[in-house]
């Protein structure tokens, strides 16, 4: 971000002497620049007087009324002195300008005195410096662009008068005396308003800046008490969570053992068929809120980075074993057979054994509801240069690219792919997706509409990989 490099349309300056239009504006700048302008003018006033003084050894060497002149210098040189320790009182301080244009006038006023007395072989020589004095006052000063011009024309009206009076020269040397005197007046003039015009557009550029810079820290300073609260509001979410989940799950675990007792009839028969299918209902009702209650608190833990993996060395074929286990109640129950392609030569892995167990659930889980019954769903494990590529694949309905971002969000479900009753809570791939990205990989999905799915991830090999925990 940039600053404006020339914002004249919001802060105008005045043709004539490039000024601020605005007097307010114009009085904090100078205010804000007179530290700077002060010091200078101290500098300008102490040179110009030692200048003036170096100036008299010409008047010795070729004026015989060196001694009228060196009165002059001396006197000029008083002035500027006093104008240099005035500086020195702050209550000069906002009069600094005032100040620099009394030396001004002292100097010019100070040189036309030297020239009333300068002898004629000399003349030409003094004059030419006045020019040299003209624009000195308007540039090396610094003064603003009116205050200089009235210093010069102070000046050029007391030697025009010394120049007629005097009689210093006839008609055609004075048109050519004041020619020059007009050109060093446009030259001056001009430099000093481009000057003056400079310092105010730095100025404006300099405030834009630091605006902007405010503008800025404020937005960052937003943005960190943003991430902060959100940070909170996080830890909050997962503590209330992991509370909840606690207190939910002691007295589930009861409602589930036992329906699990009343449905095996461990005491004696229940009397009516119809008790055994409710309790049957409310085991199954159990096990799926606890599973969810599960989901919800790992899938908190990730988003708040606080889920904690155990890493060991695991053998791929164990893990597929295991895995097929669980979920091998739902693939009976839909008479889908679930076809391994696994070879016995696969290297361990570095990983945690319930995430990946909990990855590979999932994805069989979503393979066997979404293919129809006795339909081909597909697990394979292949060796990569980084570690073991499972795949689980199925011949379902398939999704389109929009399809598979909604499935990936948690509690995304993609509508009119399984009846309602199958229907689960949307976290299972959202989960095994956070879960493959702690092992280094997401998930990787090939999806068709009409031609079924595909679904991958990575887990590392054991030799050489070092544990990570977020």
């Amino acid at each position: 971000m940039t600053a404006t490099p020339l914002p004249l349309n919001r802060f105008p300056l005045r043709w004539y002497d490039a000024t601020f239009a605005d007097a307010a504006l114009e009085r904090e700048f100078q205010a804000d620049e007179a530290a700077n302008s002060l010091l200078y003018a101290r500098y300008a006033l102490g040179l110009a007087a030692a200048l003036f003084a170096c100036f008299a050894v010409t008047d010795w060497l070729f004026s015989p009324t060196a001694l009228a002149m060196t009165v002059i210098r001396a006197i000029t040189i008083l002035l500027l002195l006093l104008g240099l320790f005035a500086s020195f009182d702050p209550r000069m301080v906002p009069r600094h300008q005032l100040i620099m244009q009394g030396g001004a006038v002292a100097i010019g006023l100070g040189f036309v005195g030297i020239i009333a007395l300068t002898p004629a072989e000399l003349l030409t020589l003094y004059l030419s410096c006045v020019i040299l004095v003209m624009i000195g006052i308007f540039v090396v000063l610094r003064l603003g662009v009116l205050r200089a011009a009235v210093a010069v024309l102070i000046v050029v009206a007391a030697l025009d008068v010394v120049y007629l009076v005097a009689g210093l020269g006839d008609r055609r040397d004075f048109t050519i005396y004041q020619v020059m005197m007009l050109s060093a007046f446009v030259i001056g003039y001009f430099s000093s308003y481009v000057y003056e015009r400079q310092r105010r557009v730095a100025y404006i550029g300099r405030r834009e800046a630091e605006h902007q810079a405010r503008a800025l820290e404020q937005t960052a300073r937003r943005a960190a008490e943003a991430q902060l609260r959100a940070e909170q509001a996080a830890r909050v979410k997962t503590d209330f969570v992991a509370h909840v989940s606690h207190e939910l799950r002691t007295p589930l675990n009861a409602v589930i053992g036992f329906g699990e007792l009343l449905e095996r009839q461990i005491f004696g028969p229940l009397g009516n068929p119809k008790y055994l299918e409710y309790a049957h209902d409310i085991r199954e009702s159990g096990q799926h809120l606890l599973s969810l209650i599960n989901d919800v608190l790992d899938l908190s833990k990730i988003e708040a980075g606080r889920m904690e993996l155990s890493w060991e060395t695991l053998e791929p074929q164990e893990i597929v074993r295991a895995s097929l286990v669980l979920v091998s109640a739902q693939a009976n129950a839909r008479g889908t057979p679930i076809r391994i392609e696994i070879s016995d030569d696969l290297p361990s892995l570095h990983g945690d054994a319930r995430a990946i167990k909990q990855i590979l659930v999932n994805l069989l889980s979503n393979a066997l509801k979404f293919t129809p019954s006795g339909g081909d769903v597909r697990i394979t494990a292949e060796v990569e240069d980084d570690g073991v590529l499972f795949t689980v694949s199925d011949d379902g309905p398939g999704m389109t690219p929009a399809e598979i971002e909604i499935a990936l969000t948690p509690f995304g479900q993609v509508s009119g792919m399984v009846a309602q009753s199958e229907r689960g809570t949307g976290l299972g791939l959202a989960l095994a997706n956070r879960l493959a990205e702690l092992h280094g990989h997401p998930l990787e999905i090939r999806s068709v509409p009409g031609r079924g799915t595909r679904v991958s991830f990575r887990i590392p090999r054991s030799e050489g990989a070092q544990p990570r925990l977020l």
